[in-house]
């Protein structure tokens, strides 16, 4: 049997998920499940400050949890859960049982290792996210953490070599994301040989879940690890409650073809939103600055990661340095949060940058968000925030208003690195 769809059984099965909804959002401000203090403090998107200090520290035998190595021997039978099988076929590499074993009682961990200046052709040295190894230097994990951050060139080769010099056996390299993506810094390197893919959706999910076992008679450190997974799940986009979540999916269950018509629609109305933003921004800066400036729309789909605004000057092309607004999508490298800045296409000109005083962070350079904007002040600038995402879809004004205040800030930005970047752009190629 079809289920027949129409507007009044799409807008019942819009109002029971709202009342679910609203049911458990009421819940959650009683209980207080919604104060979530890595968000009060905006650490949400910091890898080193935030998800590398909280992950190392757990990880860590001697780390102030006082759980010892329980937490990291938990985390290697993850490892070994996910890529150790007993029936492997015969497409897969066939890892060794001992792959992630070692001496965790004499672990230590450490996060932010610099292990050497970086060579020119970039495949030495550096810094390591997290790195756990034994007194021996028998064993050792390597942990590096892509929350939105790009990759840097030759980076897992780089822990690679550094690995072959300082161990006895083959180091693996975690490669941490927020959805287990493959890097693209591993050239020549083999996936489940030299590196594994793991992600924050479901393995540091999975392995923080059991941490909280082993700290059921430490109601603080408990309750921190909770609200940690709280903010993971907001990173990824999964549902903190598994009631609401439930209940949710039985009346989808019900009405299935409404609920697939619903997922089609909701993302063009998203991208209708972000994407007429996008082109009212464009409009003003081809006005303001077109003369001077050519304007190129980033990606031609609104909905592709990084989709942004680019511009270049005219007297100087085909140099890979743009100004740059992203992402209009809400998925991005850097952030989810709409950001300016200047772009270095592969980090080329970094050194030249760096003497002119600029900030670097992977290709960018002089980095900001759109915060504080006026009459904005209490709204990130995320086109994957839901929340802001509906309160601009129910007032068509305030799209046109957020658009002329991007403009506006990235015309004052560009004016005042106009003359800096004329003088790069003077000093690389004359």
């Amino acid at each position: 049997m079809t289920e027949k769809i129409n507007v009044s059984t799409i807008k019942s099965l819009l109002y029971h998920v709202h009342i679910i909804q609203k049911k458990y959002d009421d819940i959650a401000e009683i209980t207080g499940e919604k104060f979530n203090i890595f968000s009060v403090l905006n650490l949400t998107n910091n890898e080193v400050r935030t998800h590398s200090a909280f992950i190392g520290e757990l990880l860590n035998t001697k780390g102030s949890h006082g759980l010892k190595d329980k937490p990291l021997k938990l985390f290697i039978k993850i490892l070994e859960d996910k890529f150790i099988s007993n029936e492997v076929e015969e497409s897969e590499i066939m890892i060794d049982l001992d792959r992630f074993k070692f001496n965790t009682e004499t672990a230590t961990t450490i996060v932010e290792k610099n292990i050497k200046k970086l060579n020119e052709d970039k495949t030495e040295g550096g810094r390591i996210d997290i790195i756990i190894e034994d007194r021996d230097k028998l064993n050792a994990l390597i942990i590096e953490n892509k929350i939105y951050a790009g990759e840097q060139q030759n980076q897992l080769v780089r822990y690679y070599n550094y690995c072959k010099e300082h161990f006895l056996k083959e180091v693996p390299i975690l490669y941490l994301t927020l959805d287990g993506s493959s890097p693209t810094s591993g050239i020549g390197l083999i996936e489940k040989q030299h590196y594994f893919n793991i992600s924050y959706k479901e393995d540091i999910i999975n392995w923080l879940e059991l941490c909280i076992k082993e700290a059921s008679d430490k109601p603080m450190l408990r309750e921190v690890i909770k609200q940690y997974i709280y903010l993971i799940k907001k990173l990824t986009n999964q549902t903190i409650n598994k009631k609401m979540s439930e209940e949710i999916q039985n009346i989808i269950l019900k009405n299935f073809s409404s609920a697939e018509q619903i997922v089609k629609e909701f993302d063009k109305i998203k991208y209708k939103i972000s994407g007429n933003i996008r082109n009212r921004v464009a409009e003003v800066l081809i006005s303001e600055l077109g003369e001077k400036y050519d304007i190129i729309k980033r990606r031609d789909k609104i909905g592709e990661k990084n989709s942004g605004i680019w511009l270049s000057l005219k007297k100087y092309q085909k140099t890979g340095i743009y100004f740059g607004i992203e992402p209009f999508s809400g998925k991005g490298n850097v952030r989810n949060e709409l950001f300016f800045g200047i772009l270095d296409l592969e980090d080329k000109h970094k050194a030249t940058f760096l003497n002119h005083n600029f900030k670097c962070a992977g290709w960018w350079r002089d980095v900001e968000l759109f915060n504080n904007l006026e009459d904005f002040k209490n709204n990130r600038i995320n086109f994957s925030d839901s929340a802001f995402m509906s309160y601009l879809g129910q007032d068509p004004m305030k799209q046109n208003e957020l658009s002329r205040k991007i403009a506006k800030k990235m015309i004052e930005f560009i004016q005042s690195k106009e003359n800096s970047i004329i003088n790069i752009y003077k000093e690389l190629y004359t």
